[in-house]
């Protein structure tokens, strides 16, 4: 198991949607980045018209392969949904990626909306203030992911 955040995410042209993204360590940016797909994208009303100061940037994969993917600054904002509070909107980066399988939420986004991860095998999380006092479950999958 991952850890996954139900998360509502607004896009700059005002569109919404909750989609559930997996938090990835491993995904570092120099700042706060969401990668979706293209048809999540279509959605927020970011693709196939991009908005201006979109641009094609090429980004090193795990496996060591190199992939170009679009991105869009200050493209969204992000919160984290969960049943017993509200938390703030996080303005991030759109990252787009045609053949994602799943939304990945960056390492610096994780941090902007002070997510912390305790048991990353098991799904259990937290936010940051409530590190020793409340242990979280990671959220299930949308459908058709």
């Amino acid at each position: 198991m991952v850890i996954r955040l139900r998360l509502r995410v607004r896009g700059v042209r005002g569109r919404e949607v909750e989609v559930v993204a997996v938090v990835n360590s491993g995904y570092e940016a120099l700042r706060p980045e969401l990668l979706i797909n293209t048809s999540i994208a279509h959605e927020l009303g970011l693709y196939p018209v991009l908005p201006s100061g979109a641009e094609v940037r090429e980004y090193a994969l795990a496996d060591g392969s190199r992939t170009k993917l679009i991105r869009i600054p200050n493209a969204l904002e992000v919160k984290v949904c969960v049943e017993d509070r509200e938390t703030k909107y996080v303005g991030c980066d759109a990252v787009i990626a045609e053949r994602a399988e799943e939304p990945l939420i960056s390492d610096k986004l994780a941090d902007a909306l002070e997510i912390v991860a305790i048991a990353i095998g098991e799904g259990i999380w937290c936010f940051r203030d409530e590190l020793g006092k409340k242990n979280r479950r990671s959220a299930s999958p949308l459908e058709g992911w």
